[in-house]
Order: C-alpha cells, then sequence, then structure tokens
C-alpha cells in the first residue's frame, strides 16, 4: 500500500531542479503550503543534517522553520540530492 506513495513522492522529486529552489528562497513569506512541506522536511532530516536544529532528543527544534529551510536550500543541489 505504501510503495505507490512513495514511488509518486520519488517522481514528484524528479521534476525538481536548482531553479526551484532558488525561487523558493526569494519568498519572504512562503505560501503556507511551501511552509508545511519544508517543516515535514525538516523533521524528516532531524539529527540526520546539521544543518536542522534539534533538541537534545534530536527533535527539530527551530523556531523559526523557514529559516532552517533557508539553510537547507542554501546548496540545493546536496539538498536535492539528499532528498533523493
Amino acid at each position: 500500500m505504501a510503495l505507490p506513495l512513495v514511488e509518486a513522492a520519488m517522481g514528484a522529486l524528479k521534476v525538481l531542479n536548482v531553479k526551484d529552489f532558488q525561487t523558493m528562497k526569494a519568498f519572504k513569506k512562503p505560501p503556507e503550503d511551501v511552509k508545511n512541506v519544508f517543516v515535514c522536511v525538516l523533521n524528516l532530516l532531524a539529527g540526520i543534517d546539521p544543518i536542522v536544529e534539534v533538541d537534545n532528543k534530536k527533535r527539530f527544534a527551530g523556531k523559526d522553520p523557514w529559516a532552517n529551510a533557508l539553510k537547507l536550500m542554501g546548496k540545493p543541489d546536496a539538498f536535492l540530492s539528499q532528498l533523493e
């Protein structure tokens, strides 16, 4: 049941490119859906990526999720590769 969802997510990643991240980085205040997706990504990468602020239990602990997302997008190629 989960495999089709994973395959759909992987397919969605294949259409993203560096320009997409550059566009998102330009948002002063991102659309709520974009912000929500990055909150999910930050939670998934907590304790894995050292850029993501974590608490002592390795859970996402950033007060400003968008600021953390911008840090992740600082190297868009590496970030995209990490998501794949």
